[in-house]
């Protein structure tokens, strides 16, 4: 074979390997590679879109909500027709973006729902399916049982972990408007409930009311320059923090309730972040013995009787104003001037949609 036919020949082959390249190319675009979750974070994309170009169709008060459709992206041309998308005539999906309004902070959920293929699952739940207790469930009988409207996390559990803000929290329940309420594992460390001169005792042991005379305590004080701290608290997280009511009641050691009663008795309205109750500490017992403030069996089946170190409780002693109970096992009595780690609690959003985790400390809950 001659010089002038070998390049010829090699012309060709160059040429045709670029055409496979091309036709490659195209095919690793083409439709068919196209997924549900892309689906749905084009759905995000349209929608924040459409909300910075009309910001006057924003939810304007606390926890309101707007929705934009999927159908009314697709005809207003800002998605394509799904038969496009997925190559795929008999795909049929409906959805929405939901942007609710946090605390003055936006946040935006897809929902999607292509039948048997694909369908968005809350957090909430998912988190129902993986732990709720039943009558057929296998002894021992710890996870989430129903208690009246809501969900709470009794016994030994050790799947209610969940991931959120490059932190790690665990679940106490699920409220009865499905917001999830969490406990923070790693908070602040080593701080006064409070500090100020107490009139009852005549030195600075404290004073034991969360919000007193129109001033703050300490604590609550740290709560909230914690909660303003962007340095920790991103604004994007913040629009999954739902605000409520705080139970700030007193509660003496002999009392019994455990329903939230007596620390429900005094609330502070429309709070972010706060402290766990008492009542909520015994809650978490299976033990029935668990039948006052501190009963030393409120540690047995209690998987918040765990922690290692003392975590102070938004509770104070309804019998003498320097004392607060701290959590180490058991409710505790301590002086309000000591000290003991802040590990606050909120409720999450119920529109959170779960995408990984099995709610264990290695495989937490994970969420959009």
């Amino acid at each position: 074979m001659d010089q002038k036919m070998m390049k010829t020949l090699g012309g060709i082959i160059a040429g045709f390997v670029v055409f496979i390249f091309i036709l490659f190319m195209i095919s690793s675009c083409s439709n068919t590679t196209y997924t549900y979750d892309k689906l749905e974070a084009k759905m995000m994309n349209v929608a924040k879109s459409y909300f910075e170009a009309n910001k006057d169709d924003l939810p304007k008060e606390d926890k309101d909500t707007k929705t934009l459709a999927l159908k009314k992206m697709i005809s207003d041309g800002k998605i394509e027709e799904l038969t496009e998308l997925f190559d795929n005539v008999e795909v049929k999906c409906d959805g929405n973006v939901t942007v609710t309004n946090n605390n003055g902070f936006y946040l935006y959920t897809p929902y999607l729902n292509c039948g048997k293929d694909y369908e968005s699952v809350y957090l909430k739940d998912k988190i129902i399916e993986n732990s709720l207790v039943t009558e057929e469930s296998s002894d021992p009988k710890y996870g989430l049982y129903e208690v009246g409207d809501k969900y709470i996390m009794k016994g030994e559990v050790n799947n209610n972990y969940v991931k959120f803000a490059n932190q790690l929290f665990r679940i106490l329940r699920i409220n009865d408007d499905g917001t999830i309420r969490v406990l923070q594992v790693d908070g602040l460390k080593q701080q006064v409930w409070d500090n100020r001169f107490n009139p009852d005792f005549n030195y600075n042991g404290g004073i034991n009311e969360y919000f007193y005379n129109g001033l703050n305590s300490r604590v609550r004080d740290a709560v909230e320059n914690y909660y303003n701290d962007s340095a920790v608290w991103k604004d994007e997280d913040k629009g999954y923090i739902v605000k409520s009511d705080l139970c700030v009641g007193k509660r003496s050691q002999a009392d019994v309730t455990k329903d939230g009663s007596t620390e429900c008795s005094k609330k502070l309205n429309d709070q972010t972040f706060g402290l766990l109750s008492v009542y909520e500490i015994m809650q978490a017992s299976l033990d029935a013995n668990c039948n006052n403030t501190i009963a030393k069996s409120c540690a047995n089946y209690n998987w918040l009787s765990t922690s290692e170190d003392s975590l102070w409780t938004v509770t104070a002693d309804a019998e003498n104003s320097q004392y607060v109970y701290v959590l180490y096992k058991i409710p505790t009595i301590n002086n309000a001037s000591s000290y003991a780690n802040i590990n606050v609690v909120f409720n999450l959003t119920d529109k959170v949609v779960y995408t990984g985790g099995d709610g264990t400390i290695d495989k937490p809950y994970e969420f959009k």
